[in-house]
């Protein structure tokens, strides 16, 4: 194959859902301009403006999107109706009843910012509102072309390579527990030599990723209450990887600085040990997640259970009575977290293994799969 055609075909591969969304708002903005002039609609530019601004990348976000920009524009038409109906013409007059409807739309905004169109809505009916056409009018058209827009939208997204939000949930989940798995290396690595692991950014990176988890999942809850879809997905899921960012954060609080002398040399390679296996759980998780497979639990349970014997053998250590109180505390601390840590993944395993046999289920039966 030429380098070019290769190159372009890596590209398209990289790009697809990116290419995806550009052929769906392609058709969408065709489809809805060719329905305004159909219909006759005297402003359906409104409706194209609503198809460019409610096309998300999913069938779930695109329908929220839809939704808050017709409710944004309802509450906003009724404002800029309102100021019509004293018929303002003075520019002072103009002004006054523009300050005061913009300024309640933007209260509407700043409580439920999803609705941040409001304002802007109530702004254009008032300042763009022909002279002589009845005021009610005027308003019911702008909500026919703002509904036609959002509708045709949601029927894009539903119908042209739809992009259903339960991949996007994997996706996110898949990269959250890659991350994981690489936090987890670096601070066995911290651990194996001894020494100090300052706060990684790999922190707020993965905070970052767990609210984009989180907002995938709203978006495909969205789309299974609207029987769009049905996910399958535990809505466990994002709240046990927030329990397992927190336990990744204690564990590297304990190893902020490098363990004591005394400490190191008998925990820090069953720690060390222990943290690998549970980052290669993280990763045979994103695996299975991706394939629909059940997880290999591995020798996750074979690596607590010798950090678990460490950890007792050092209790019984006359050295252990030698530390001070932050080091003793650090070192309990380290072990409660690593404890925990495996708790967590182990119960996040267990959710992995209810999507692969709820996947089994539905598709022998015809019925959904389980959701909690």
């Amino acid at each position: 194959m030429p380098p070019i055609a290769s190159l372009a075909r890596t590209w398209v591969h990289a790009n697809d859902a990116h290419l995806r969304q550009a052929v769906r708002i392609m058709v969408a903005v065709a489809v809805t301009f060719a329905t305004y002039k159909l219909i006759g609609l005297q402003q359906g530019y409104w409706a194209v403006f609503t198809v460019l601004v409610v096309m998300q990348g999913s069938i779930g976000s695109t329908l929220g999107a839809a939704l808050d920009r017709l409710l944004g524009t309802l509450i906003g038409a009724a404002l800029g109706g309102i100021g019509l109906a004293f018929h303002p013409e003075a520019p002072l007059e103009l002004c006054a009843i523009l300050v005061v409807v913009t300024g309640i739309g933007g209260l509407v905004a700043a409580v439920r910012p999803q609705l941040r169109i409001a304002p802007v809505t109530a702004a254009i009916m008032l300042l763009t509102a022909p002279p002589g056409l009845p005021v009610q009018s005027f308003v019911a058209d702008r909500i026919v072309e703002i509904g036609l827009g959002g509708l045709i939208g949601v029927l894009a997204a539903l119908l042209i390579l739809p992009a259903r939000s339960r991949d996007l949930v994997v996706e996110r989940t898949v990269a959250v527990l890659e991350r994981i798995g690489t936090m987890l290396d670096e601070q066995a690595e911290a651990l194996e030599a001894g020494k100090a692991l300052p706060t990684s950014p790999n922190h707020r990176a993965l905070r970052n990723a767990l609210g984009a988890v989180e907002a995938a999942m709203k978006d495909a809850d969205r789309e299974r209450a609207s029987r769009l879809a049905n996910h399958g997905i535990p809505s466990a899921i994002p709240r046990t990887l927030w329990r397992v960012r927190n336990d990744l954060t204690q564990i590297g609080r304990a190893i902020d600085e490098a363990l004591p002398g005394n400490a190191a040399a008998g925990l820090a390679a069953a720690a060390a040990m222990s943290l690998r296996a549970e980052g290669a759980l993280a990763r045979r998780c994103a695996t299975a997640l991706t394939a629909v497979k059940t997880v290999d639990r591995g020798t996750v349970v074979a690596g607590q259970a010798q950090f678990a014997e460490s950890f007792d053998a050092f209790r019984r250590d006359p050295d252990a009575q030698t530390l001070d109180f932050d080091q003793s505390g650090r070192i309990f601390g380290l072990a409660f977290a690593i404890g925990r840590l495996h708790r967590d993944l182990l119960d996040l395993a267990k959710r992995v293994d209810e999507i692969a046999g709820g996947g089994r289920r539905g598709s022998r039966r015809g019925v959904a799969p389980p959701t909690d």
